[in-house]
Order: structure tokens, then sequence, then C-alpha cells
């Protein structure tokens, strides 16, 4: 999808910074610059510090940073329906897909219509405890369950169904459900295979499954994931995208399943996924 599709009458630009680096900073009021000459209104925002009110009329996000800024600014902008623009800063990501030394070809091919956006899933996820819902996540990258300490390596117990239909019951250290953007994050780390972002599904990652038959597993994204937890003495907990989380009971149960809300991130225009993955995993 071309960005024509999104920069008509456009109010305001939300540029989200890494907090407390300089050089990512000074790009911000760089780019501000060059858009509040187009007669559009901006706002420059640590990542961290995107509040509700800088959100209203916005209709591009421009993150300069790596992907942890990225999602952290998902985190708060979701779930505005509206392009992002991702300028790397960091050292090893692989959502921020335009380098620093394009950010003002991005802005240039943005308005005038060439700069392409992928649809990228999220996750909806949902606690239950006691038959009511007590809290939702996104996520963009992937939800962990696992020990809320994990320097002790105790087993837990986890119940997976899909549409109902009971999975398998398995006994490992931690258990990833993962977006195709999700896939290259800690999924990867733990064994899973990495998906093209266009895809539409899920990832099931077990981190050291007791079993070693127990492999990574990919669903459609329509599928309800239900995980329940057995009752046990550990002491589990939910993290969302490595910002978010709670501690888990024993019989709470987690609904995993696609939002339906659309997120488009801007694609290279350099470098192929292909050449991202070449270059970030030194292959």
């Amino acid at each position: 999808m071309l960005s024509k599709e999104f920069n008509k009458n456009i109010k305001k630009v939300l540029i989200s910074y890494k907090k407390d680096a300089q050089e990512a900073y000074d790009a911000a009021v760089y780019i501000s610059e060059l858009i509040e000459g187009k007669n559009i209104e901006t706002v420059i925002r640590p990542s961290m510090d995107i509040a509700a009110a800088d959100l209203s009329d916005v209709g591009l996000v421009i993150v300069l940073g790596g992907d942890g800024t990225l999602l952290i600014t998902f985190g708060s902008v979701f779930p505005l329906e509206v392009p992002v623009i991702g300028i790397d800063f960091g050292s090893l990501g692989f959502l921020v897909e335009i380098p620093d030394n394009n950010k003002v070809e991005a802005i240039e091919r943005f308005f005038d219509g060439t700069l392409e956006f992928r649809e990228r899933i999220a996750l909806d996820i949902t606690v239950r405890r006691n038959g009511g819902d007590i809290i939702n996540y996104v996520a963009l990258n992937e939800a962990v369950i696992a020990r809320e300490q994990s320097i002790h390596a105790r087993i837990i117990n986890l119940k997976v169904c899909i549409n109902g239909i009971w999975v398998n019951d398995y006994r490992l250290d931690g258990l990833i459900v993962s977006t195709p953007t999700g896939s290259t994050a800690y999924s990867l780390a733990a064994g899973g295979p990495i998906v093209f972002p266009d895809l539409e599904a899920f990832v099931i990652t077990p981190i050291c499954p007791h079993m070693l038959s127990n492999r990574p597993l990919m669903i459609n994204s329509n599928e309800l994931l239900r995980i329940r937890f057995a009752p046990q003495d550990n002491k589990l907990f939910i993290s969302v995208d490595g910002r978010d989380g709670i501690r888990l009971e024993d019989g709470d149960e987690i609904y995993i399943k696609r939002h339906q809300t659309k997120f488009y991130l801007a694609a290279s225009f350099s470098m192929s996924y292909w050449d991202i993955l070449r270059a970030k995993l030194k292959w």
C-alpha cells in the first residue's frame, strides 16, 4: 500500500524519539521543521512521554530510534489506524526499516505518495479470572508467559487449546505467542521460525520444553488461542512486547486472537526484507 492512501488532509504529525538520545532528538527537530514548512502541525515527544492529548488529529507517526522505541510508541498510539514511519537509530532491529541517512527522502516520498507501507497484524490478549475479564493488551510483537523470576529453574504447566480443541499440555520454562512481526524477536531467540511479515499467522514457541518433541507451531491468525494454568507453586507472569504485564494466578485463562485494528508500517525503499535479514543476522 502506497502513502497516497494516507497523505491527504493531514493536520498533525507526531514525532516520537528515543529518550536521552541527542542524535535522535536533533533529527526529530529537523524533520519537524521540514513538515511544518508544509503548513502541518507537529508534536515532538520522547516515546515514553506520549500523552492522549498528543494524539488528537494525528495523521502520521514518525519514530526515531530502534525497535524498542517503536514498540513503546505503538503502545501509546494504538488503536489509531495511522501510518508509522520508523527511522533507524538503533543497532539491531527489524521494525524501523528506514536508515537515518534516508529520512529526508522518506518524508518526501510520503508526501508525494510513493512511500510503501505494509499492514502488520497485532495480538488481542485478554486475561480472564474467575469467569471475568480482568485486563486486555495489544501486542505488535509477542506475548510471553513465564516464571516471574526465571532464575529459578522450575517447570511450569500450561494447557493450550485452539478454537476450543485441546492441542497440548506443555511442561516448559515458558511460552511465546508471536505475530510474524515478532517472529524475529524473542521467538527467534527461543528457536522459532522466521515468518515473512505479510503472512497472516501466529507462532507458538515453547521456551525450553521438557519434551523435545514440543516444537514451534504456526497457526492461522483467525484462530482463537486459549492458554490455561494448572495449579502450581510457580509465580507466573505475562509480558506483552516487553513493556506491560501482570502476575497470573492459578486457574487464570489467557485468550489470544487477532486484533481488528490495522497497523501500517513503512517499508524500506532501499532494501528488501531479505536484504534486511542478511544485514541484521549477518548471513
